[in-house]
């Protein structure tokens, strides 16, 4: 038995060159085929990631909003131009506006990012001027908005009830959806 391996080995009988194609090209279609696999795997698994990402960044610009139009309970609320935010005021006993207890919510075009200024907090003590709402992400300018919907009060330039409609466009890379990650959520508050 121990000859016949020894024998084995000793055989200088070789593959010839087509026995050596075929195997070199059934293997390099099964390692192509595993590749692309693992690839599209890897791929799907970044993209649902980043997805994920963006709409927990869009839930948390949500919750900030809702979260502080409910804490402030605003008497009158005001739209910002071109639906970039609303401000907010409450009404003294006497019927007129508190501007010294003024909360306004936007969308802030140069950075990207979503921010809340209390009129009654001293900034110049702080680092960043605004309370703002920090993403990885960005906001979209032009996709992005928040305007007000409902019916102002007697002619005059502000709601006492109605609905916010928020529609956020959030981006995470460099571009809007070509080189980058893009998402959009649309919400709705009552006030």
């Amino acid at each position: 038995m121990r000859n016949r391996f020894a024998n084995m080995w000793k055989r200088e009988e070789g593959v010839t060159l087509i026995e050596l194609i075929a195997v070199l090209s059934l293997m390099s279609m099964i390692l192509g085929i595993i590749s692309t696999t693992i690839f599209f795997g890897f791929r799907s698994y970044n993209t649902v990631g980043v997805e994920n990402r963006l709409r927990e960044e869009g839930d948390i610009l949500m919750s900030s909003i809702i979260t502080e139009l409910y804490v402030f309970a605003p008497d009158h609320v005001y739209p910002l131009a071109n639906g970039t935010g609303f401000r907010m005021l409450h009404v003294t006993a006497d019927g007129t506006e508190d501007p010294s207890d003024a909360t306004t919510v936007r969308i802030n075009a140069e950075t990207g990012q979503l921010e809340i200024q209390k009129a009654n907090v001293d900034y110049s003590k702080m680092a960043d001027p605004y309370q703002s709402t920090k993403i990885n992400g960005t906001i979209v300018q032009g996709l992005s908005s928040i305007t007000l919907e409902g019916d102002t009060a007697g002619g005059f330039d502000y709601y006492t009830t109605g609905s916010i409609n928020i529609k956020l466009a959030l981006t995470l890379g460099t571009g809007t959806g070509t080189d980058g990650s893009q998402i959009e959520l649309e919400s709705r508050f009552g006030f």
